[in-house]
């Protein structure tokens, strides 16, 4: 796609201000947060001994019970309250609690207990943040621009994650782990302050009369069961998470286990990863409109199992780097077309629960897989795991041929 004049000049991002300053802080807090994953991953890898295989995927585990635990509960506030306060709060407990991770590890006093339990309450308040951000996105932006709106907000995980993976080892080889940590709540307190400068007003629309907080949350689950295509479509979002989830922890166990290398080479990849799904994000965020969002997400899964497949048959690390862009790739694709359709087909009242329940179903499976994939990992191979999950999303492309459609026109049709 060639980037004119009037095309930059038109992005979302060169239009609002607001929504240029919720971008850039996202962007710095989650560039901290990939410096704290690589991070977290290394340091219990390196220290737990025999069982870091499973420890490592305990911990991964841990911080996705928080959003499972809490996210629709949390949704149904975001949409009662006044979003921009909700991201304050959530970035300033989250910078609180990786301030006293930073501090145990520098003092030595940092235990697996401690971890998991601070690594629980920094995910705790994801869900409250990105639900407020996500049903703010329309408000910050307009109608018109919300397609390229919502593919410049998916980037920001993926660009962050390239910055991140490229960086992360360099930073720990500077300052270390605990430094990494400090860089991640120094990141949350950079948010704190970009969130604190948007001006656009964030409250509730016509809410002079809130009904109940349990009729709201029921209501919020009503919407979702009572539409048989949204029902399906979230339900292989989380079959695909299920399956998608685990080269979280298997890049690591690749790094370590099979090819024996160290910790840049598991930021290498990452980057690469990270890169493929920033390049099309990226590219996502000019487009004006979806002829068919299905197929495009169809087309997406498809690939991404044949190049998670991939890495199956390959220990050449340059090959492995190709087959990482690839799919990270095909994700961003897919992720993009999929939250497009869902920020054109919520209602505005509705974004807040709607996005913490589909934060929800598509979390739920990760703490069972990430367990599950340990073992696996532990009682056969890196390999077996590979190849078991990249044959179902093999399989769940095929699924998505089948799903009843959301009608949503975008353009020319959906």
């Amino acid at each position: 796609m060639k980037l004119t004049s009037d095309r930059l000049k038109n992005h979302p991002l060169a239009l609002f201000s607001d929504f240029r300053r919720l971008f850039a802080g996202r962007l710095i807090s989650a560039v901290g947060d990939k410096f704290f994953s690589i991070a977290i991953a290394w340091w219990v890898i390196s220290k737990s001994g025999g069982d870091s295989k499973f420890q490592l995927g305990l911990v991964m585990a841990v911080t996705v019970i928080p959003v499972v635990l809490f996210g629709p509960v949390l949704g149904t506030l975001v949409d009662r309250s006044d979003k921009r306060r909700v991201m304050l709060l959530a970035d300033a407990a989250r910078a609180l609690c990786v301030f006293i991770l930073a501090w145990l590890l520098y003092a030595d006093r940092l235990s697996l207990p401690a971890l998991y339990a601070l690594c629980f309450l920094i995910s705790a308040f994801g869900p409250l943040f990105e639900s407020a951000v996500s049903s703010s996105i329309v408000r910050l932006t307009s109608p018109e621009k919300l397609a390229g709106a919502t593919a410049t907000d998916a980037s920001v995980m993926q660009l962050s994650s390239v910055a991140g993976s490229a960086l992360g080892s360099v930073l720990m080889a500077v300052v270390g782990v605990a430094g990494a940590f400090l860089f991640n709540a120094l990141s949350y307190l950079a948010s704190f302050f970009a969130v604190l400068l948007i001006r656009t007003d964030l409250r509730p629309a016509g809410r002079d009369a809130p009904s109940a907080y349990m009729t709201e949350l029921r209501d919020g689950l009503n919407y979702v069961l009572k539409s048989p295509p949204l029902l399906a479509l979230l339900s292989v979002f989380a079959a695909f998470n299920f399956f998608i989830g685990p080269l979280l922890i298997l890049i690591p166990m690749i790094v370590q286990f099979t090819l024996k290398e160290s910790v840049t080479w598991l930021a290498v990849f990452e980057t690469f990863f990270a890169l493929g799904s920033a390049v099309t994000s990226v590219a996502a965020s000019f487009r004006k409109t979806y002829v068919s969002v299905y197929g495009t997400f169809f087309r997406s899964v498809l690939f991404l199992g044949l190049s998670f497949g991939g890495l199956y048959f390959t220990s050449d690390k340059y090959v492995v780097c190709a087959l990482l862009f690839a799919a990270g790739a095909a994700l961003g694709t897919g992720n993009t077309a999929a939250l497009t359709l869902f920020q054109h087909a919520v209602p505005e009242e509705m974004k807040g629960r709607f996005f913490a329940v589909l934060t929800t179903i598509c979390y739920a499976v990760l703490p069972l897989t990430f367990m599950i994939n340990g073992i696996l990992a532990e009682k056969f191979s890196v390999g077996f795991c590979i190849a078991f999950n990249s044959a179902a999303v093999l399989a769940i492309s095929c699924v998505i041929l089948l799903i009843p459609r959301l009608e949503v026109r975008f353009g020319a049709g959906n």
